[in-house]
C-alpha cells in the first residue's frame, strides 16, 4: 500500500533525524544542517526529509525560523498532562456532537463530508503534515455545528495542543491507530441523527491509544 510505503519511509527519516540530534549531542537552541546536506546524510529526497521536519515540528521537537534554518526545540506538551487534555477534549467534543445531532444542516453534512474526504485521502497518500490539519479541521466542524460559542471558544483554544498531541501519536506511527473507520462512523451517525452512536464514537475516537477514560 501506497500509504504504508509513505509511512515507513517518512517515520525512519523522523528516526533518523532524531537519532542524528541524539548521536551528535544538540542541543535546544543548536542548528540542524540545511535541507539539502541532511537529506543526502540520510539517503532520502527532500519531500520525504521535509515531511518528517514538518511532523517534528507540529511535535515541538524542531523549529523552523524563515530565513535562518531548523532548529532543536524542547519536545514537550507544556503545562498540561496528556489525560487533562484528552478529557477536556473529550467534555467539549462530546457535548458539541449531541447539539450539531440536533442542529445539523444539509449544508454542514455536506461540508462535514468534504473535510472527512479530504482527511481520509490525504493519510492514505501518507502527507501526514496535511493530514493532522484535515483531521483537526474534521472535528472543528462538528464543534462549530453545535452553534454553542461557547464550546466553540474553548475547543478553539485546545486546537494547537491537540495538535501537538496528535503529531506526536503520529510519531509513533508503528503503533499509530488508522482511525479512518471511527470517522467514517461518527459522519453516517451524525448523517441518521443518531447522537448517543455518535457521542460513543467521539470518545473512542479520543482515547484509543490511552489507557485513561473517562469514568
Amino acid at each position: 500500500m501506497k500509504m504504508t510505503k509513505n509511512r515507513n519511509l517518512v517515520n525512519e527519516t523522523i528516526q533518523q533525524v532524531e537519532n542524528y540530534i541524539q548521536q551528535n549531542e544538540l542541543m535546544i537552541g543548536d542548528k540542524l544542517p540545511i535541507e539539502k546536506e541532511l537529506a543526502e546524510i540520510f539517503g532520502v529526497g527532500r519531500s520525504t526529509l521535509r515531511e518528517a521536519v514538518k511532523i517534528l515540528v507540529y511535535s515541538n521537537v524542531l523549529e523552523v525560523k524563515q530565513g535562518s534554518g531548523t532548529f532543536v526545540k524542547n519536545g514537550s506538551i507544556g503545562e498540561f498532562s496528556t489525560t487533562d487534555l484528552l478529557r477536556a477534549r473529550s467534555m467539549i467534543e462530546s457535548q458539541a456532537i449531541v447539539l450539531a445531532a440536533m442542529y445539523r444542516t444539509d449544508k454542514d453534512m455536506l461540508r462535514l463530508k468534504e473535510v472527512l474526504f479530504q482527511r481520509n485521502r490525504l493519510l492514505e497518500a501518507g502527507n501526514f503534515s496535511e493530514y493532522i490539519e484535515a483531521d483537526l479541521a474534521f472535528h472543528q466542524q462538528i464543534v462549530a455545528m453545535s452553534q454553542n460559542p461557547f464550546l466553540i471558544k474553548w475547543y478553539n483554544e485546545l486546537l494547537s495542543d491537540i495538535k501537538l498531541h496528535l503529531s506526536q501519536q503520529v510519531l509513533r506511527m508503528e503503533d499509530y491507530q488508522d482511525n479512518t473507520s471511527l470517522h467514517n462512523t461518527i459522519y453516517r451517525a451524525l448523517l441518521e441523527g443518531k447522537a448517543e452512536e455518535a457521542q460513543a464514537m467521539v470518545q473512542k475516537n479520543i482515547f484509543t491509544d490511552e489507557e485513561d477514560e473517562i469514568g
